[in-house]
């Protein structure tokens, strides 16, 4: 077990009719005016009225600034810096998922960052103050809800905040969890949540560090949660136990808990990245495509994780004859799992990205991307270098 720090300084309201609580929690954290920050999506409408209500009935003033999309914008990061400032706002509250929430992390370190905040994501500056952040959170599969994280887009180039400095700058102060929230928000977005979630399990459970039994049960609890609930929710949108448990998992599986003591890969989030900014996908969706394909692309390296992978995740008898058969035989549960059960499109052509757009010379463009920070490979497990990454994108494209 690696060594390790483990910080969680994010409040989770868990459970129906929270968010009337919202107007107090702000105060709590002293805020007196409010940015509600949102996508304007019609199935947020609703609850975002009843937060004006909420904070028009403690007095807090507030301004809204809508209209964040997935992959989130620098220009509207900028509208909203310009907003906080005229109007003087002290706490933003996201009201959304993980895009609306990144939006929101760039808006409250910005307002306070007297050059420009892309400098930031761009990790040639640091900013040490930030606006607070609350959350009411609409949409189950980021974790940004709970995390330090927070992913902008500056046309095709899409860059993230990794620094642990900022551990705690960015962490919002609380998150309202009401799976009843969830219940309207459209199946293609449920899934593409729910692999997002998924992967970021996956991703810590291969890891290059000693064994570490209990990340391994937690990894294993956490998966296994998904793929039991996950199937229930797309049958049934209003199941209040299956949204729940997805929910709760949703910032649980990225903020730190599950991996402690150990390094996961995350090079696959480091490639689906560009992958996002450069056709403008899901990120869960490009996840969803690009895991598997890692899987296949690095397994006969790691072939004892592979095949606990396939063991305990999926409980796929161990093949003692031919333990590789089981390995593989995890891959595919996987695969199906992601292409039969959530319905997500199993590569980019499929995902409607035109074959003119998945040219060779577009490939090394993402896969040079990858590196911008100088680093010459991409992943903890198994290091990819760009060629390795060109060669993956490849076989993403479904060409």
């Amino acid at each position: 077990m690696v060594n390790f720090v483990l910080r969680n300084y994010t409040d989770m309201i868990y459970g129906k009719g929270q968010e009337t609580k919202t107007a107090k929690l702000i105060k709590d954290f002293g805020g007196s005016k409010v940015l509600i920050h949102h996508s304007g999506e019609e199935f947020v409408l609703g609850l975002i009225e009843r937060v004006k209500e909420y904070l028009n009935g403690e007095e807090i003033p507030w301004v809204e600034l809508g209209g964040v999309v997935p992959n989130p914008h620098i220009e509207l990061v900028y509208e909203g810096i310009e907003l906080c400032r005229k109007e003087h706002v002290d706490f933003i509250l996201a009201v959304g998922g993980g895009s609306v929430i990144d939006s929101a992390k760039a808006v409250a370190i910005g307002t306070l960052y007297e050059g420009d905040v892309w400098d930031i994501y761009e990790g040639k500056d640091k900013q040490k103050k930030s606006l607070p952040i609350g959350v009411i959170s609409t949409f189950a599969g980021t974790g940004s809800e709970a995390t330090f994280g927070s992913v902008i887009t500056k046309g095709k180039i899409k860059h993230g905040i990794e620094d642990p400095d900022d551990f705690v700058l960015i962490r919002p102060k609380f998150v309202i969890l009401n799976p009843e929230i969830t219940y309207t928000v459209p199946e293609f977005q449920t899934a593409v949540g729910i692999a997002d979630m998924l992967t970021h399990l996956t991703e810590n459970f291969f890891t290059a560090d000693p064994d570490n039994d209990l990340s391994d049960y937690l990894a294993c609890a956490g998966i296994r949660t998904v793929l039991k609930f996950a199937p229930v929710v797309m049958e049934d949108p209003y199941n209040y136990e299956a949204r729940g448990a997805l929910m709760l998992l949703s910032p649980l599986a990225i903020n730190g808990i599950m991996k402690v003591g150990r390094w996961g890969d995350w090079g696959c989030h480091d490639i689906e990245h560009e992958m996002s900014g450069e056709w403008n996908i899901p990120h869960g969706a490009g996840l969803a495509i690009l895991m598997p394909v890692w899987m296949r692309y690095v397994y006969k390296d790691h072939m004892k994780s592979f095949i606990k992978f396939a063991t305990e995740m999926f409980r796929i008898p161990l093949d003692v004859e031919e333990p590789e058969r089981t390995a593989l035989a995890g891959i595919q549960a996987y695969e199906d799992f992601l292409f039969h059960i959530l319905k997500l499109p199993s590569s980019l052509s499929e995902l409607g990205i035109l074959r003119r757009e998945l040219g060779d010379d577009v490939l090394l463009k993402v896969a040079k991307q990858v590196f911008y920070r100088g680093n010459e490979t991409t992943g903890r497990t198994h290091p990819l270098r760009e060629p390795d990454v060109v060669n993956i994108l490849k076989q993403c494209t479904g060409l």
